[in-house]
């Protein structure tokens, strides 16, 4: 496949599937000293950012690759196979899309510089208070992953208005994505963990710090840039990425699970574990749930694309059809891992044995918010008519 024309920032952006088979010996190479320092290295994210990887949701005006939702959930899933630290730094700061709603005063300084910008997000929401010329912002976000290494940060905050969310002309309180400078917040070392080490997932406070209104737009603002891909729903170019990761976790669990029963031998029968009908019938089951669910999860991604395309909005239906897909998703990912970790007896005990580490980030992954049971109750509530009763759906 041929490579996308140069960018504006000296480097090509490489087809975006390649991406991962391309760039899987420099992370498998810092898969371990990522996990010692609890955050990715200089050198590995440089790598990554050399290569596009961080550009799959930039517009193609601004030196990214504006690639389509369902591609960047393959690119997503084939990283998490990799490492799932890398792959979630990845999904975090694919946040390019933000050039497609800000004013060109604010994408000329965001992009605007020898080398291209380098995000991180958050959804938990922060307050803007209205003063003049733009807000002043306060937030204490957490678990922003790859915040080290990120000189934006793109956050929610709410609009506040004498002490109250300011509501919209609809009535809902005025939620804005926000764009910050790393100048303007500080970090707060708090990623000590056992999964996801590599993802350096540090607290992030601002204090009352002035971002001028271009930095500032609503979801559904209209888009400067008028492209397919940023037609719709602007969360669902987020929200199912972790999920993707996940799935990628779990079937990389599968394949080692495959090659321990092969190898692994009962020291007193000799037969392996790949002899016994329970390992034969859990090994079958668990790729037929996890192939399953990933198809449901491709072609929820993928109505709304389609919807993109055509002109329109996707529905709500479409978009509680995703949000069902991504926690259909993370429960049959979290019994597969249980169910592999359990076949592989004392196997992934071990620290340094890739299922060890398999599972102790895919489980991990698995506690993100994206995942949660009352998210499948709000594909519920939606399929019996009623208000989802969650933002972001």
């Amino acid at each position: 496949m041929s490579e996308i024309p140069e960018t504006a920032f000296g480097s090509p952006n490489v087809e975006p599937l390649r991406l991962p088979d391309l760039l899987r010996p420099t992370i498998e190479a810092a898969i371990d000293e990522s996990d010692r320092r609890a955050d990715i290295s200089e050198e590995l994210y440089g790598a990554l950012r050399d290569a596009g990887a961080f550009r799959l949701l930039t517009p193609r005006v601004l030196g990214g690759s504006q690639t389509p939702l369902t591609t960047v959930l393959k690119v997503y899933e084939e990283f998490g196979r990799i490492d799932a630290s890398v792959a979630w730094l990845v999904w975090n700061a694919n946040f390019g899309f933000v050039g497609a709603l800000l004013d060109e005063s604010a994408t000329g300084q965001i992009w605007g510089q020898e080398r291209e910008p380098a995000f991180a997000n958050s959804g938990i929401p922060g307050m803007a208070v209205p003063d003049d010329g733009g807000y002043r912002v306060s937030g204490h976000w957490k678990i922003v992953s790859g915040i080290n290494t990120a000189e934006w940060l793109v956050a929610v905050v709410v609009v506040m208005q004498d002490g109250m969310p300011r509501l919209t002309a609809g009535g809902s309180p005025d939620v804005q994505m926000c764009v910050l400078h790393r100048n303007q917040w500080s970090v707060k070392e708090t990623w000590d963990v056992s999964g996801m080490r590599g993802t350096g997932s540090n607290d992030v406070v601002a204090e009352d710090v002035f971002v001028p209104a271009e930095f500032l737009s609503p979801l559904d603002a209209p888009r400067r840039i008028d492209e397919p891909l940023y037609r719709g729903f602007l969360p669902a170019l987020v929200l199912p990425g972790c999920t993707a990761i996940v799935l990628g976790v779990a079937l990389a669990a599968l394949d080692e699970t495959v090659a321990l029963a092969l190898a692994k031998k009962n020291p007193t029968t000799g037969a392996t574990l790949a002899d016994s009908p329970r390992t034969q019938y859990a090994i079958a089951a668990s790729e037929a749930a996890l192939q399953a669910a990933r198809l449901l999860l491709v072609s929820a991604a993928q109505a709304l694309e389609d919807a993109a395309k055509c002109g329109g909005a996707p529905t709500l239906e479409q978009r509680a059809a995703l949000r069902a897909a991504m926690t259909h998703a993370a429960q049959v990912s979290r019994e597969v891992l249980v169910t592999l970790y359990e076949l592989a007896s004392s196997t992934p005990l071990y620290r340094g044995n890739r299922l060890e580490r398999l599972f102790r980030d895919g489980m991990a992954a698995l506690q993100h918010a994206n995942h949660s049971a009352p998210l499948m109750e709000a594909a519920g509530r939606v399929r019996l008519g009623m208000d989802p009763g969650v933002g972001l759906f």
